[in-house]
């Protein structure tokens, strides 16, 4: 699963990729996240939550889920 979702990840646009990788393989707060991209916390809140949309529903028409 996880090798899936990595696959899916890597064919992600900018930032949703990369917030969600700071998000999930970093751990990092969605505070610090937005203040590395200098945007609000609300955003990097939203960006996560569309890439995660994103990822399950790719993985759910591939049959991986």
């Amino acid at each position: 699963m996880s090798l899936a979702i990595h696959r899916v990840l890597h064919g992600l646009a900018e930032p949703y990729k990369e917030v969600f990788s700071l998000r999930v393989f970093g751990q990092l707060s969605f505070a610090e996240i937005a203040s590395l991209f200098g945007r609000t916390e609300s955003w990097a809140r939203v960006t996560y939550h569309r890439a995660r949309k994103t990822i399950t529903e790719t993985l759910r028409k591939e049959g991986t889920l």
